[in-house]
């Protein structure tokens, strides 16, 4: 009997550790330029949204969200989002703000490169969209 409850506990210990290295643990979207920015934060279950560096409103993530974050991350190779090349470059003379995109996976922290805020890479478009959704 212990044999079985050992093997039982030691079989959801390691089904719920699969199902966290799935998941992040840091979102963050910066946008800045010249007196302006934008900074939306999602850790410890909570998105927190900034404009000019004061904080305008707070969101508890719920199960559904996380799942859509976490459903739009899979699509993307983080390991290239340094890699990945912006269609436009306003941002070099202030005709965007400056953006990037920083994500924590299973310890690993994946910066994108710069792109401008409304014109980022295709392969970051869909998640992108996705967090300017939930600040509004």
């Amino acid at each position: 009997m212990k044999k079985i409850l050992l093997i039982c506990f030691t079989f959801m210990v390691g089904c719920s550790s699969v199902q966290q290295k799935a998941s992040f643990q840091k979102i963050q979207y910066k946008a800045i330029t010249r007196g302006y920015s934008t900074d939306i934060l999602l850790q410890d279950n909570t998105l927190k949204y900034f404009k000019n560096a004061k904080e305008k409103g707070a969101l508890s993530l719920t199960k559904k969200i996380k799942d859509s974050l976490n459903n739009l991350l899979k699509k993307i190779k983080l390991k290239t989002i340094k890699d990945l090349k912006a269609p436009s470059n306003k941002y070099q003379y202030d005709g965007a703000m400056y953006t990037t995109l920083k994500i924590v996976r299973n310890g690993e922290t994946f910066v994108s490169s710069g792109f401008d805020h409304d014109n980022p890479p295709k392969e970051l478009v869909p998640l992108i969209d996705y967090l300017l959704t939930l600040i509004q």
